[in-house]
């Protein structure tokens, strides 16, 4: 037997319509889709919510180099810089 039934979790377990439980028997396999979460909103993070209001990639230009290549050329001008 395949059915929809209507129902909400309580807190302990799922609650459905009485019309709908008589067509249920003890031992029947029963599927449960969750359709929507009320009370569980994720709090977003300060840093999530820049990410999410700023657009950083709009502010870098891309060189095209490797980063291998950054590397080097950090390490080069630390090393020129020290002297």
């Amino acid at each position: 037997m395949l059915a929809a039934v209507k129902g909400y979790y309580d807190g302990n377990q799922i609650v459905v319509n009485e019309d709908d439980r008589k067509n249920l028997n003890v031992g029947d396999e029963v599927v449960i889709t969750i359709l929507e979460r009320f009370n569980r909103k994720k709090v977003e993070t300060r840093a999530e919510k820049r990410r999410r209001l700023v657009d950083s990639d709009a502010f870098v230009i891309s060189t095209g180099r490797t980063a291998e290549e950054i590397d080097e050329y950090v390490r080069e001008m630390r090393s020129d810089d020290r002297r």
